[in-house]
């Protein structure tokens, strides 16, 4: 997941949660081995790599 994240970023995504929420952005940063940010028009959100469920490019 880690080196696919890395490889795209800057790129639009959408990430499915776990829980079934879903969010849409561009991948802003990444934490190695916990998580990665995306931003979207509004807010920059933390999410990480055990809640995702998918992550589709857009």
């Amino acid at each position: 997941m880690e080196s696919f994240v890395r490889r795209n970023m800057g790129r639009q995504v959408m990430v499915r949660e776990r829980m079934g929420r879903r969010h849409v952005g561009m991948i802003d940063g990444i934490i190695p081995g916990r998580g990665m940010f995306i931003r979207n028009r509004f807010r920059r959100i933390f999410l990480p790599f055990f809640l995702i469920a998918t992550l589709f490019l857009i």
